[in-house]
């Protein structure tokens, strides 16, 4: 099968939203239309088409005798798409690199660009789609990985995330008056790929490395260049240090302080 780095008959964009369009004429055809209405949500489904449109490829066991299955499997390459957070695949990833040969590419969405619908619980009912003004960004993978420090530098592990324009669609509470502030994410339907970022080496995530940084720096500092808040900020930082694109320095007055690593 030809590297999806190295696609040259369809653009990568329009591949995706092809995908994205059988997968739900496939539904129309099976009567399967309601959201929510299948074990495997759209979204992983489409991605997991997106890796391999080859189905022999789909849930292949990790080892003979082991729980352990990949969503897609092409020769040594291993891909698992994550679309939640990541410390409960920790024990996989330990298994694939310390058990294995393969190379495991972890394949994470980020919504950039959302639409929302709410749904009745009640009549089923599905309101009209609105633009959120929420956009996701590259930049929340690093808080992510922190569950998966000890192995970010092994080189059989990289990382492929996908920007997507998605439809979520939300299950109204039934208490009243907290209907939207209760409710709960029932389905997220991707819509189109805005971009895609390789994340192969510890080096390719220098790229989140914000500009005009003190030297040294802190937490906060890092915080305020990047957007990143609260408890995320303490944990990219700690990702970005064990990725040795940061080393820890003296402490400025109370805090914890850092500067960019020279790389050689």
């Amino acid at each position: 099968m030809e590297s999806l780095e190295t696609l040259a008959s369809e653009s990568r964009a329009a591949r995706f939203s092809r995908i994205c369009r059988s997968a739900m004429q496939e539904r129309r055809v099976h009567g399967e239309m309601g959201i929510g209405t299948l074990a495997e949500k759209w979204q992983h489904q489409i991605i997991k088409r997106y890796i391999s449109e080859d189905p022999s490829h789909h849930e292949i066991p990790v080892a003979a005798g082991r729980r352990f299955v990949s969503d897609v499997r092409i020769g040594n390459d291993a891909y698992e798409v994550q679309t939640g957070a990541f410390a409960p695949m920790a024990k996989k990833i330990a298994f694939y690199l310390e058990s294995t040969d393969l190379t495991v590419t972890v394949v994470h969405p980020i919504a950039k660009n959302r639409w929302l619908s709410w749904v009745d619980p009640k009549t089923t009912e599905i309101s009209p789609a609105k633009k959120s003004p929420r956009h996701g960004r590259a930049e929340e993978i690093l808080a992510e990985l922190y569950p998966l420090i000890p192995y970010l530098s092994h080189p059989r592990l990289k990382f492929q995330l996908l920007l997507l324009e998605v439809h979520d669609f939300k299950l109204l509470s039934e208490h009243q008056g907290r209907q939207k502030k209760d409710a709960q994410r029932y389905e997220r339907i991707p819509l189109s790929l805005i971009d895609e970022i390789f994340l192969n080496t510890p080096e390719d995530f220098a790229r989140f490395l914000p500009d005009g940084l003190p030297s040294p720096f802190t937490v906060k500092d890092f915080s305020k260049a990047t957007g990143i808040r609260g408890r995320d900020a303490y944990s990219a930082v700690r990702v970005l240090t064990a990725l040795e694109l940061l080393e820890a320095t003296a402490p400025i007055g109370r805090s914890m302080a850092f500067t960019v690593k020279t790389q050689a």
